[in-house]
């Protein structure tokens, strides 16, 4: 009890990382809402429509938001490349079919330098999320989908009459923040136990430790029990902050989203615990830590969300638990409840300890 009350005052005085967390955070925010703020641009959008389809038009009108547009005539892509056109938009054909049966097409993007290709982009994908939100409250039955679509307001779908959901809102953005917070925690959190075993190896006092007596298990499960509990805290301040931001996504799916948080908690400590035990030195353990949270947010949904994720991603962020928290808040946000993620981010948890506790039996703190 005297180590984990120790370890816990050590680890709230770590001010960097805490500092880090919360000016990410805001700056998260600031970013996806200037993402959100794109109507204001007057980009000139030359658009190619292969499809022809009720999807196709509806993302056309969407476009309109951000700038003037030009319909394309050309069969031939390398021809529309007019000139006078910051950015050109190819929708392939099949896009309204494609859709309607559940596949995701991807859209075609290319810009000239300094344009704002990549806001539109951001805003046109977003806008095809809400498209699959509303095409699963029809049941991807067009006759419902167009029902729907009569009654969509402006900023989002209400759907107070539907099963699938009270209301189907832009969630997008919401999502987008919550990938990224993933990001923040795993690269808070696998920091956490390396750098505190770090600090002991240097001082030296292991020795002292485990002649408590004190096993090297023991200390490791203080301290992975000390960062859990500092780490629930963490958590509900990421939530209550997050619940400022985003009220009405975050609120009426706040249980489940705790359960996640403090699911994917649990793996990045068993991670962090792992990384801790097996680098030799502070400088091994960062190059481990900064390797994994940057492989897991790159193929876990963190950055681009898991939609848009090519499969050969996708493969190796199954691999990891940011892609099944990311997986999890899709699913949270379609209507179910994500036990597959959170079976996975135990099983992960689970196993990423028995690593540790195998590899402290061969080679123990002290050697």
């Amino acid at each position: 009890m005297v180590l984990f009350r120790h370890v816990a005052k050590r680890m709230l005085r770590k001010k960097g990382l805490w500092v880090f967390t919360f000016v990410s955070m805001f700056g998260f925010a600031l970013v996806l809402s200037f993402f959100n703020s794109t109507s204001t641009l007057n980009a000139s959008i030359g658009i190619l429509d292969r499809d022809g389809g009720l999807l196709s038009e509806r993302l056309i009108e969407e476009a309109e938001r951000f700038g003037d547009v030009t319909l394309l005539r050309s069969t031939a892509e390398e021809d529309t490349f007019l000139e006078g056109q910051d950015i050109v938009l190819v929708i392939p054909e099949r896009f309204t079919e494609a859709m309607f049966q559940t596949e995701t097409p991807r859209l075609a993007f290319s810009a000239t330098e300094g344009s704002d290709a990549a806001l539109v982009e951001q805003a046109l994908n977003a806008h095809l999320s809400r498209e699959r939100q509303l095409l699963e409250a029809s049941n991807y039955d067009l006759t419902v989908f167009r029902t729907l679509m009569d009654e969509e307001p402006s900023g989002g779908y209400t759907l107070t009459s539907e099963p699938f959901s009270e209301s189907v809102q832009t969630t997008a953005r919401t999502q987008a923040f919550l990938g990224l917070l993933s990001f923040v925690m795993m690269s808070a959190f696998l920091q956490f136990i390396p750098l505190f075993v770090a600090d002991d190896r240097d001082e030296s006092i292991y020795a002292r430790l485990f002649a408590a007596p004190i096993s090297p298990r023991r200390y490791i499960a203080s301290l992975t029990g000390s960062f859990f509990a500092v780490g629930t805290l963490y958590v509900l301040m990421l939530l209550a902050f997050s619940s400022v931001l985003y009220r009405d996504d975050i609120l009426p799916h706040l249980p489940v989203l705790t359960l996640l948080f403090l699911t994917y908690l649990g793996s990045c400590l068993a991670i962090g615990s792992l990384i801790a035990v097996s680098a030799s030195n502070r400088e091994k353990a960062n190059i481990w830590q900064i390797s994994v949270t940057m492989a897991a947010a790159i193929t876990g949904g963190a950055f681009i969300a898991l939609t848009w994720l090519p499969d050969s991603l996708t493969v190796v962020g199954r691999l990891l638990p940011t892609y099944w928290f990311n997986a999890g808040v899709i699913d949270m946000y379609a209507g179910r409840f994500p036990a597959q993620s959170l079976s996975v981010l135990v099983v992960m948890t689970l196993i990423f300890f028995l690593a540790t506790a195998l590899y402290l039996k061969r080679r123990p703190l002290t050697t």
